[in-house]
């Protein structure tokens, strides 16, 4: 993924297709985080109600974390390969299956596909953060950055209310499955996103 020099001069394609573009993938990173922030709320209960005992809920959190931090730097890779629309494709499948095999599996096996979670937890982050610079809005990238981080970080702080608000109607096994579905959202957006990518690579290209 190429990254633009902020003091370069906006293309003609950033106005037509970056503001939409831009649109969609400050969605898709808000929705992304929810996911995220949503299933950390209900883990420790998830791992309990497994019959984990205190330290192992803490030991629990560990793996999910590591693979979450190890494994940004292959997702970086796999958007380079991939490009973004199939990488968050494939990051966000990956989530939500896992996030739902959870619900469903014993202790161990649960405690063994954590850092695998962790890894496409984390995933789709680590592509939408490189294509920032190309969709910035008119071709300002430090805006754009602003923007997302912006939108990111208010998504993060909002969905554990959200996703309490859900389970406190229903249960926390409903407040999973809607972190699932949530990650689920995002396929149809990047499905979205793929002409607007797509015309910015062309652009690069000439």
């Amino acid at each position: 993924m190429r990254g633009r020099n902020p003091r370069a001069k906006p293309r003609a394609t950033d106005k037509r297709g970056g503001r939409s573009g831009f649109g969609l993938l400050l969605a898709i990173g808000a929705l992304d985080t929810a996911t995220r922030m949503g299933y950390l709320l209900f883990l420790p209960f998830l791992l309990q109600t497994r019959g984990a005992s205190g330290m192992v809920v803490g030991l629990g959190l560990a793996p999910l974390f590591i693979g979450g931090a190890l494994g940004k730097a292959p997702c970086g890779r796999l958007g380079q390969h991939l490009g973004v629309v199939w990488s968050v494709i494939a990051t966000e499948v990956a989530t939500a299956l896992l996030i739902l095999a959870t619900l469903v599996l014993p202790l161990a096996p649960m405690l063994a596909i954590l850092p695998l979670l962790g890894v496409a937890l984390n995933g789709t982050s680590s592509v939408l953060y490189g294509t920032v610079p190309d969709l910035a809005p008119n071709g300002n990238v430090g805006r754009g950055f602003a923007l997302f981080y912006t939108g990111v970080i208010g998504a993060g702080g909002l969905a554990p209310i959200a996703y309490g608000v859900i389970a406190d109607h229903g249960n926390r096994t409903v407040g999973i499955i809607a972190a699932a579905l949530t990650a689920a959202t995002i396929l149809p957006l990047v499905l979205a996103l793929r002409p607007a990518v797509d015309n910015e690579h062309r652009a690069l290209a000439n």
